[in-house]
């Protein structure tokens, strides 16, 4: 009997790396050398996508650290750049300190994130503590960039049924989106909703198109208010992506990922004039 060779039948013995999209596609098996190519497939496939979500937590860990690492380094530098009193020695290693503390938060809630795909450990906290826990983290941002940033004050308290560290890490993306895209003001609201807590994220930005309220959150998206042409209300500077608040086009990705996480969700709605965003988390 005439047998065609091995690597005729079950592909070439050059293969891409298995983070490609490259398989031996032999079809449906018929014999064990097409058994064998179908059960390599799939090998890559889970290859391939565990490849993904490697490079996908060191892109997001790189972009988490960034900002509060540079803090860090320019406090440094600045204290050790002159003497100083006391007084502002003092002020200086508190702002270490609390950054060191975010970038530990960012590290935890990451790895959490990265090692329970599916479900976030749930926990509780107050809706009030994670607006004004968000609002103070964003605050430096806002000042920058000119924008007023308003927390509403709660008519009752809303417990969540989600850590405060979880909580802060799906709604600070989105809030420094706001802060970035916004004209002078952006708001921060919270209520009971028919399935939970309903937080609002308000600014009087350029405002979502309809046919990008959910290309927004896939990473390294551009979208039609991140032209180049674009420039910040308080600084002059380019806009950024929508979705990207920070410019490495991670963070509102990174935000729906822990939402859904959660069991949750975030959502975009399209507005001719203003942003607004919808945070839905689990009420406690």
């Amino acid at each position: 009997m005439n047998h065609r060779p091995v690597r005729s039948r079950a592909g070439s013995r050059r293969r891409a790396p298995c983070g490609s999209d490259q398989r031996f596609a032999a079809g449906e098996p018929y014999d064990e050398l097409s058994q064998l190519a179908a059960t390599l497939d799939v090998l890559l496939d889970r290859l391939a996508a565990s490849l993904r979500r490697e490079q996908r937590f060191s892109a997001e860990m790189s972009h988490e650290l960034r900002t509060p690492l540079a803090k860090v380094r320019t406090e440094a530098e600045l204290a050790l750049r002159r003497e100083r009193q006391p007084e502002e020695y003092r002020r200086a290693l508190a702002t270490v300190l609390r950054n060191t503390e975010q970038m530990s938060t960012a590290i935890e809630v990451l790895v959490s994130a990265a090692q329970q795909e599916n479900v976030l450990a749930r926990g509780r906290s107050r809706a009030d503590a994670v607006l004004r826990d968000v609002a103070e983290t964003c605050s430096a941002l806002a000042a920058e960039r000119g924008v007023e940033l308003s927390v509403a004050t709660l008519p009752t308290p809303l417990d969540l049924g989600v850590d405060l560290d979880i909580a802060v890490r799906i709604l600070q993306p989105v809030v420094e989106n706001a802060c970035k895209f916004a004209t002078s003001r952006a708001s921060l609201s919270a209520e009971r909703g028919q399935n939970g807590v309903l937080i609002r994220v308000d600014d009087d930005g350029p405002g979502v198109q309809p046919g990008e309220v959910e290309t927004i959150f896939a990473p390294s998206v551009r979208g039609s208010a991140a032209s180049p042409a674009a420039e910040g209300p308080a600084t002059g500077r380019r806009r950024p992506e929508v979705g990207d608040p920070l410019g490495a086009g991670l963070s509102l990705s990174l935000s729906r990922r822990l939402a859904r996480a959660a069991g949750v969700d975030v959502e975009a709605e399209a507005a001719a004039s203003g942003g607004r965003f919808l945070v839905r988390l689990p009420a406690g």
